[in-house]
């Protein structure tokens, strides 16, 4: 095998609560994450060197690509003398919170390992991807979790019962670190748990668990546009509606498809980036 295509999911945050400032400068969180049917596509080629070329001039290519740096990793750790050509056709929105940087990098390392027949363990790789970004390893998994730390300590959690999910990106990106540096000037800490709704995630209870979603982020990030895209989801038929990540795109939950597309038209003629996508099921791990 030579080439490898693969699909690069993007996730959303059902529920996040900064838990606390660490020594070492990262924070604390408990979130709930939950992988959806928008991805980018990886193409990875067999080579001696490592490139990494995108379709997005907002997103650098080269060595400063999270999938550059994830592709170094993963040699550096395996020792195999080899390279790869990568190419990322970008569909997952930048600055959304959505992980898709993130995403890409998993998919580096489930590819290589599946390319060069590495037979690298899960456990492995999910090390390896926390040193890369706290998001990667859960999105080497997929599906819905319960991720603690900085995102590296994963519990499977059962699957988000089935539904529709619109996404809207406003013009507007949002860098984390700016998130984190403002929520780190607030004069109190939020004390939330995302832990009360994990029975209703094992009970397939979508209104109870679409009762109690929230995101601590907004305290920082939400201002008119997202909070009117919230508001605006949940006068068009969402069960609930939130930011995802460190913003700046907004999700709704909807029962069903027509409801949620109707929603997806009117977003778009008011100038929005929107998707209407499904949960996706847990990844499996070559």
């Amino acid at each position: 095998m030579q080439e490898l295509v693969l699909k690069a999911y993007a996730k959303i945050n059902l529920a996040l609560a900064i838990q606390n400032r660490r020594r070492d400068g990262y924070h604390n969180l408990s979130t709930i994450m939950q992988t959806v049917s928008i991805y980018d596509r990886v193409t990875l080629k067999k080579s001696n060197q490592i490139t990494c070329n995108i379709n997005d001039d907002f997103i650098p290519s080269g060595e400063k690509n999270i999938a550059f740096k994830a592709a170094k990793v993963f040699f550096e750790f395996t020792g195999i003398d080899a390279g790869v050509d990568i190419v990322i056709d970008k569909k997952i929105p930048y600055g959304a919170g959505m992980g898709g940087g993130s995403a890409d990098a998993a998919a580096v390392f489930l590819g290589l390992n599946k390319l060069y027949c590495a037979n690298v363990s899960e456990n492995s790789l999910v090390q390896l991807a926390s040193k890369v970004g706290a998001d990667v390893p859960f999105l080497l998994k997929g599906g819905t979790a319960l991720a603690e730390g900085i995102g590296e300590i994963i519990t499977n959690i059962k699957p988000l019962p089935e539904c529709n999910i619109l996404i809207v990106k406003p013009s507007i990106s949002v860098s984390t670190v700016d998130a984190y540096n403002e929520y780190d000037k607030l004069a109190d800490e939020a004390k939330n748990s995302v832990n009360y709704l994990i029975p209703y995630l094992e009970q397939g209870d979508l209104d109870g668990l679409c009762c109690g979603l929230f995101n601590d982020f907004e305290r920082v990030v939400a201002g008119t546009t997202i909070n009117k895209i919230k508001g605006q989801m949940m006068a068009r038929g969402a069960l609930t509606s939130c930011m995802t990540g460190s913003g700046s795109a907004v999700f709704g939950i909807y029962r069903d498809f027509e409801t949620a597309d109707g929603a997806r038209i009117e977003f778009e003629k008011g100038g929005f980036l929107s998707f209407v996508c499904e949960p996706v099921k847990k990844l499996l791990i070559n």
